[in-house]
């Protein structure tokens, strides 16, 4: 067993899904059904730069969060989530931030890293 094959959260995933609008636009949007799923959850150090640009923005009536999150290996098929995903932990809805990050050290040890931010 390796620690990619552990997890510490249950979390519900609304995978990226392509639609076409009333005025025929093709478009990507989280799906509206989710999928349970097992993954690791881990907070990330911010900058103080980017945590006080957060707060100047929005007057400290909203703050922006961060976390890691890996799910254990055989996820998705080993396919990487879409930008547009979404993930509910703890009652909440969090958005993918950035693009996955890749490790592929080995085949054993290949997966996905995402940053997630408060939706």
């Amino acid at each position: 067993m390796s620690l990619l094959d552990k997890a510490n959260e249950s979390v519900v995933v609304y995978p990226e899904e392509v639609v076409t609008d009333a005025d025929g636009n093709v478009r990507t949007r989280p799906a509206k059904l989710g999928f349970p799923a097992k993954a690791t959850i881990r907070a990330v150090a911010q900058s103080g730069t980017s945590a006080r640009r957060t707060e100047q923005d929005n007057e400290g009536y909203e703050s922006e969060q961060l976390y890691r999150i890996r799910f254990v290996r055989g996820f998705n098929h080993g396919a990487p989530l879409g930008a547009q995903s979404q993930i509910e932990w703890n009652g909440t809805r969090w958005a993918l931030f950035g693009d996955a990050v890749r490790f592929n050290g080995s085949r054993r040890t290949a997966h996905f890293d995402y940053l997630i931010r408060r939706f």
